[in-house]
């Protein structure tokens, strides 16, 4: 059966909520009807986009700019109203994705869905992603298989970021203006050889910054998203020391208590860094 085109009233409906959530945006607090994120339009340090849930409208308050979901997807993608239009097609089932009808709601970004086609993988070579890496104090990072340069299409349109794969042959996908996980999110496991010690990271950026910083006598969980440590009891069974370094906000607190009461030989190493958001955070603000 033919998908029917959708109008901007509908589209204008669609859940920014949801929405962000689809494309794998985590918001960093809740206040009532705002919900705060760190911006997926700019990099920044502080969470500065907001949507409001009750008028169903963002707000970047590093751009200064805001707006209803088509204007989102509109400056987040350079699309034209007509593409915009059709990106959200996949987004219009009013029973999922209206924002009145909002509670409880999971999403797979797969493939299939936002119309996602990787075109190349190769080594990272691009100027502006090395250039991406090193802004965040990462320079060591040509000898980690799962790190690449991915080149993908959405609904058509061409782009390019810093790929790390995933126990799924996905993408989770970082450039100056992407945050998105292509095909299917799942966590991602760098075996080094010490079958002793697991190092476990919220995301690999993270991942990144430590190996950058000290010697990777363990091996490695990169959860890609910090939920997925759910699934993970029978690897951090078969080690007898487990080190945490979620992210200092409230997901990581509780997941960081929940995972040392299932294994007790968890240790929570956030001392270090417990005056910066994540490991990342801090390496930008502590390494000349």
């Amino acid at each position: 059966m033919k998908k029917e085109k959708i109008t901007l009233e509908k589209a204008r409906n669609i859940s920014i909520e949801l929405v962000l959530q689809k494309m794998n945006y985590t918001p960093s607090k809740k206040i009532g009807f705002d919900i705060w994120y760190s911006s997926p339009l700019h990099e920044e340090k502080t969470p500065s986009f907001k949507v409001n849930t009750k008028i169903n409208r963002w707000y970047d308050h590093g751009l200064q700019k805001g707006g209803n979901v088509i204007d989102f997807i509109s400056i987040k993608f350079n699309y034209s109203i007509p593409e915009v239009l059709k990106f959200l097609e996949n987004y219009s089932d009013e029973s999922i994705f209206s924002f009145q009808k909002q509670e409880s709601i999971e999403f797979n970004f797969t493939e299939t869905e936002s119309k996602i086609k990787i075109n190349k993988v190769i080594d990272i070579q691009h100027f502006a992603l090395k250039q991406y890496l090193e802004n965040r104090k990462i320079y060591f990072y040509d000898n980690e298989p799962f790190l690449k340069e991915v080149h993908y299409e959405v609904n058509g349109i061409k782009y390019f970021g810093i790929g790390f794969q995933n126990q799924s042959n996905g993408f989770e996908i970082r450039s100056k203006y992407a945050k998105v996980c292509i095909v299917k999110k799942d966590i991602s496991l760098v075996v080094k050889g010490y079958k002793n010690k697991l190092r476990i990271f919220e995301g690999f950026l993270d991942f990144l910054s430590f190996t950058n910083t000290y010697k990777s006598d363990s091996d490695f969980l990169i959860l890609n998203s910090i939920a997925l440590i759910n699934r993970c009891d029978e690897i951090l069974s078969n080690y007898e020391e487990i080190e945490l370094y979620f992210d200092n906000d409230a997901a990581g607190n509780s997941h960081t208590k929940s995972t040392q009461e299932k294994f007790k030989n968890a240790k929570d190493c956030r001392t270090f860094f417990k005056d910066f958001k994540d490991l990342n955070e801090w390496l930008i603000n502590t390494i000349l």
